[in-house]
């Protein structure tokens, strides 16, 4: 029933760990900002565990996630941790998304393909801002990167609904317009701190990413 979500959450959880592992790997950061970059690992491995009963195989990327974190101190994570079960993990995720990809029509595979951009730079951005990271660049490349995304999805559901009958269009009009919206606002709240040249906090961007997962959830369930 809720099969859909496979087309969201995994291409999402893959642009996460994408960002996080480059910052652990090649970020330039003090041992404390690094351990609270790690304390974050397990949001995920607890995501791809959660999103598991749908597809099976996805635990093992939580579990190896998991594993990692349970043998690395905090601060250790670059220096003495076991880095190949961060790079399996990550290799898992790409190949279960790849899977996804070619399992389904064009327009459907261009939108799980964007949403590694767009739902990955967006729950990076969050974990990293929870983080109290100091990485200024992230904080503004991150919501960049989800506004250019947000573009190329909404390319891809415009393209699926071409499929369409005209009944049917109309039958799901105000629902297309209600993702759209809310699209809109996610990427407002995400990058407000960018238009106003304010400081970053940590719930107008957990606020937009929200919005913009559900935003999200409402195009696959058109779209799958």
């Amino acid at each position: 029933m809720y099969s859909y979500l496979l087309n969201v959450i995994p291409p999402m959880l893959l642009g996460a760990q994408c960002v996080l592992l480059m910052v652990l790997l090649k970020g330039e950061i003090c041992p404390g900002q690094r351990g609270r970059i790690h304390k974050q690992l397990p949001v995920i491995g607890a995501l791809w565990l959660a999103i598991s009963p749908l597809y099976w195989p996805l635990a093992s990327i939580g579990v190896v996630i998991l594993a990692f974190f349970s043998q690395v101190k905090v601060s250790k994570t670059r220096d003495s941790g076991p880095i190949w079960l961060l790079q399996v993990a990550l290799g898992l995720a790409a190949a279960f998304t790849i899977f996804f990809i070619l399992g389904s029509e064009r327009p459907q595979g261009l939108f799980i393909l964007f949403s590694i951009v767009f739902l990955g730079a967006g729950l990076s951005h969050i974990l990293l801002t929870f983080a109290r990271t100091r990485l200024q660049a992230f904080h503004r490349l991150l919501p960049v990167v989800g506004i250019v995304g947000a573009m190329l999805i909404s390319l891809a559901v415009l393209w699926q609904t071409q499929q369409y009958s005209l009944n049917y269009l109309h039958q799901i009009v105000w629902w297309l317009v209600g993702c759209f919206a809310l699209i809109l606002l996610g990427i407002l709240g995400s990058s407000w701190h960018i238009f106003t040249q304010q400081t970053i906090t940590k719930w107008k961007p957990a606020l937009g990413f929200c919005l913009s997962f559900v935003a999200m959830v409402g195009f696959a369930a058109l779209l799958f």
